[in-house]
């Protein structure tokens, strides 16, 4: 289970990130594609289990999951595709490009008042 060790590691990115004399923290939200493999839930379990008896206990993570979006490269569409096949939803052309999808990244850090 590859979550624990990112849950892990947004811990350490958190910690490293607050300022000094930092307050609690409140949420951390992330953005996850839907092709990086990670599973939101088991992420959220994880996070959530490593920070009892934390300094971050009580800190919540929000997961905004990103759609697999893709670019035409034949008539320029852009769409959003839920199945495996990374075909135009317009032209139905297989000459296309990943637009979003695989992100995982920390976006934002809220702290308490």
């Amino acid at each position: 289970m590859h979550e624990l060790s990112i849950a892990q590691e947004i811990i350490n990115i958190v910690k490293t990130s607050l300022p000094d004399g930092h307050q609690k923290v409140k949420n951390v939200k992330i953005r996850v594609g839907k092709l990086s493999g990670v599973l939101s839930d088991s992420l959220k379990f994880c996070f959530e289990s490593i920070i009892y008896q934390t300094e971050l206990e009580g800190a919540l993570l929000v997961i905004e999951e990103i759609p697999v979006q893709i670019k035409c490269n034949e008539c320029n569409s852009i769409s959003i595709i839920d199945n495996p096949f990374f075909q135009c939803k317009n032209c139905q052309s297989f000459d296309v490009q990943l637009i979003s999808g695989k992100e995982l990244e920390i976006t934002e850090i809220e702290l308490e008042d």
